[in-house]
């Protein structure tokens, strides 16, 4: 049997950075050698009732060359007492619009509270060429 780390890679999608100032989008990944995408998006405490949103882009080159939406955006609200937020999105490859060359994913991140903290990892699965 094969362990987690065998069949996931993570990746840092977005180093922990200010998102309430500005939106922030991460790095371009290749993802063309797997079949699946889970990013997550965990911030510092936010503010009862306010905002966090983590969003997918896709593009055909790793610095971003026609990007666009991959899937809409989801939010996740701060508990009542404030708290950290946590939000995800999956994706299975075949959702990317590979017939025009999109293999690149970005997470998007924002916050409706200024200056405040966000990180976000991907984990990648399915690994087409794992043995």
């Amino acid at each position: 049997m094969r362990t987690l780390t065998e069949e996931i890679d993570v990746v840092a999608g977005v180093a922990p950075q200010d998102i309430g100032t500005a939106d922030v989008t991460g790095t371009y990944i290749l993802v063309s050698n797997y079949k699946t995408l889970l990013a997550t998006l965990i911030t510092a405490s936010l503010t009862a009732g306010k905002v966090a949103t983590i969003e997918l882009l896709q593009a055909t080159s790793s610095a971003g060359a026609n990007a666009k939406a991959l899937k809409a955006a989801v939010t996740a609200t701060a508990p009542n007492g404030n708290g950290v937020v946590k939000a995800e999105v999956g994706v299975t490859m075949d959702e990317l619009d590979t017939n025009n060359g999109f293999i690149y994913v970005a997470a998007k991140v924002t916050c409706n509270e200024d200056a405040k903290v966000g990180a976000v990892t991907i984990a990648l699965g399915g690994k087409r060429y794992s043995a």
